[in-house]
């Protein structure tokens, strides 16, 4: 039982696998010498290094794609990547599909940061036609160049190079999208040929120079990271809190009294509001005035009337007796 459960899982898959369509483009060299062909192809090369405050990371994936199958027969030295190659009965024919790249690369530091991209296009969607042509180049999809001769053809390319940076609390990028847009270059019965972008057609032409429209987006913004703080509003003081607003600041300016020194203590009187008074005004006594009692003495005015009566009469008798 165990040993027909071993051959059943066994032909299970490989039935499966015999059913199955090949999801990749097929390759066709028929009676061709020197062909080479590569189906669709992508790779994502990258590299980061970094430590506890800094890092950096690098990356270019790059793909070549196309749709349909490559197909050189009876040809010589020809070159087919991607997919929907095709340069039957052709000698030295290098022919790509769309190829997409996109390099970056990015490092940050204490907080700031910066990076870079250069994301690339070349050529869209559709095939490439060399067939019984010599000396022909296709890159991108939709050229088509069949019974030519020294024919180089390139689809139309784009490209959106951009910088970015972030710092101080304030970010800033700058981008500049540059293409040609079209796509499908014919060059059918030309000798010399050479096209670039899309759209361009030099049909049974000789020497022929073509380039589609050229197209360009810069752009810079800068933004910031961080709130920028807003100041409070000043409210104007009413009578109460204008009031109130000296002694809190006499307070606040109050400095601490010191600590012991050589077995004193030193201590600084707080300044109490309203005690100062205007340069030039008469102070006035704190204490009211108490009748029968001599000013800024206490003494009893009657008792000092009395000794002065006493002292009086002893000099005018002294007086008398001198002159008698």
């Amino acid at each position: 039982m165990r040993s027909k459960l071993l051959i059943l899982l066994a032909v299970l898959p490989a039935g499966v696998f015999g059913v199955a369509e090949n999801a990749r483009a097929d390759n066709g060299a028929s009676g061709s010498t020197g062909t080479v062909q590569v189906g669709n192809t992508s790779v994502s090369p990258s590299a980061t290094a970094g430590s506890s405050s800094a890092g950096t990371t690098l990356s270019a994936p790059t793909s070549v794609a196309g749709s349909g199958n490559n197909t050189a027969s009876n040809s010589v030295g020809a070159v087919q990547v991607g997919g929907g190659n095709t340069s039957s009965g052709s000698t030295g024919v290098v022919q790509s599909s769309a190829v997409s790249s996109n390099p970056s690369a990015s490092a940050a530091a204490e907080g700031n940061s910066a990076g870079a991209g250069v994301p690339i296009t070349v050529g869209g969607g559709g095939q490439n036609s060399a067939s019984s042509s010599s000396g022909a180049v296709q890159v991108g999809g939709g050229n088509s160049a069949d019974s030519s001769t020294g024919a180089a053809q390139v689809g139309g390319a784009e490209a959106s190079p951009a910088v970015g940076a972030a710092a101080a609390g304030s970010a800033a990028a700058a981008a500049v999208a540059v293409g040609s847009p079209g796509s499908g270059n014919d060059a059918a019965g030309s000798t010399g040929t050479v096209q670039i972008g899309g759209g361009n057609t030099a049909s049974d032409s000789t020497a022929g120079i073509q380039s589609g429209p050229l197209a360009a987006e810069p752009a810079v913004t800068v933004t910031p990271t961080t709130p920028i703080p807003v100041p409070p509003a000043i409210v104007p003081a009413t009578g109460a809190q204008s009031a109130a607003a000296p002694t809190a600041g006499a307070a606040a300016a109050t400095p601490p009294s010191a600590g012991p020194t050589g077995g004193r203590t030193i201590e600084q009187a707080t300044p109490t509001p309203g005690t100062r008074r205007t340069l030039g005004t008469q102070k006035q006594p704190d204490r009211p005035a108490v009748l029968g009692q001599l000013p800024f003495t206490g003494l009893l005015l009657g008792l000092i009337a009395l000794l002065g009566a006493a002292l009086a009469s002893a000099g005018l008798g002294l007086r008398s007796y001198a002159h008698s």
